[in-house]
């Protein structure tokens, strides 16, 4: 079976929302700097936009038109918009989280299943 993402394609983009989350870390380090601080926090919305753009797009295009699939790496970006929580690497663990649910349908089908609304959802059906 081959994967709707190479390796090298995965690489590239955990390096682009690598270096956004780095980003974050920094600027939240560096905030109670006066100067720099401010250069800072006013930089890192336009770059958690322009990285969840180009990250939605992408997937979009590789094939993760589901939204399940692509709910972890958007979950993943929106948490970055949060302040205090953006210095985790939400949008990095989703990224990896999305890719390897595209990659391995099967999996994604399991995780499915295993949803707490897929299990209420099975109890009202049955009773």
């Amino acid at each position: 079976m081959e994967k709707k993402i190479s390796l090298p394609e995965a690489i590239i983009m955990i390096m682009i929302v690598g270096l956004a989350d780095l980003l974050e870390i920094v600027t939240d380090l560096l905030a109670a700097v006066p100067l720099i601080g401010l250069a800072f926090l006013f930089f890192s919305p336009i770059v958690d936009i322009c990285v969840l753009a180009i990250v939605q797009f992408w997937l979009i295009m590789k094939g993760g038109l589901a939204f399940k699939k692509m709910a972890s790496s958007l979950v993943g970006n929106i948490l970055e918009f949060i302040p205090g929580l953006d210095i985790l690497p939400f949008r990095t663990v989703g990224l990896i989280v999305t890719i390897y649910l595209i990659n391995h349908p099967e999996k994604a089908k399991i995780a499915q299943m295993a949803t707490p609304s897929q299990a209420i959802k099975g109890k009202i059906e049955t009773t």
